[in-house]
């Protein structure tokens, strides 16, 4: 199954991690002279009527055919990733859509959003857990965008000890943030593939930049949102 720009579906069940890491004691809420962010995460349960998009909290439960979509905007200078790990170890990255845009489409005021556009992630009918790092930084993670390129340029027979490598630095990126910051609240290119999505036709005309919360950190802040598809 692929994600595509427009509406996708999602793999059944799966966790969404969002790592957006701080290593300063401030919430998502906290004022602060660093860098920051505007983070929007709704859904659009397929049962609503009339359909209506609501924010995803940090457990949720959603069903197949429920929609999901994430908005970030830049506020004060940050590098934003969104690392998705799907339930066989594969690793994709959905923010940046391609570790160049740094260099050359990377706006502060400006909206992103996973998926582009106006298209949404859509649950399909296949169970399991996938995880989802979105995480923010005062620098760019010069280690997690190389060891990334390496995984997604490497044969397929040293992807895994790879992704094994991955998982351990954004783990050792949460433990930092959790031993340090006492209290805190806590893409690919355009044609990427990734297991879990599918292409799907039309599009959903529902905004979720009206769920957008300001973010505001000194170094790195961190989040996670655990949701369990059934």
């Amino acid at each position: 199954m692929r994600l595509i720009d427009k509406v996708s579906c999602l793999a059944p069940a799966f966790v969404f991690v969002f790592l957006s890491i701080c290593l300063a004691a401030t919430g998502p809420q906290t004022e602060s002279h660093g860098s920051g962010l505007l983070w929007a995460f709704g859904a659009i349960r397929a049962s609503s009527n009339p359909s209506k998009v609501e924010p995803v909290g940090k457990q949720m439960v959603l069903s197949s055919g429920d929609k999901l979509k994430m908005m970030i905007q830049i506020r004060k200078e940050c590098f934003v990733y969104v690392i998705h790990k799907d339930t066989q170890g594969n690793l994709t990255l959905l923010f940046p859509y391609s570790i160049k845009q740094f260099d050359t489409n990377y706006q502060t005021a400006r909206k992103y959003y996973a998926p582009k556009g106006d298209g949404w992630f859509q649950l399909d009918n296949r169970t399991g857990r996938e995880t989802f790092y979105l995480i923010a930084s005062d620098q760019r993670l010069l280690d997690i965008e190389y060891t990334y390129q390496q995984y997604a340029s490497s044969m397929s027979s040293e992807k895994q000890h790879l992704a094994e490598q991955m998982i351990s630095k954004l783990d050792g990126i949460t433990q930092t943030h959790l031993s340090s910051s006492a209290g805190a609240d806590m893409a690919v290119d355009e044609h990427y593939a990734l297991r879990g999505f599918e292409r799907a036709t039309g599009s959903d005309p529902m905004d979720i930049t009206q769920l957008a919360r300001e973010i505001s950190f000194d170094t790195i802040y961190s989040e996670t949102f655990v949701i369990d598809h059934r």
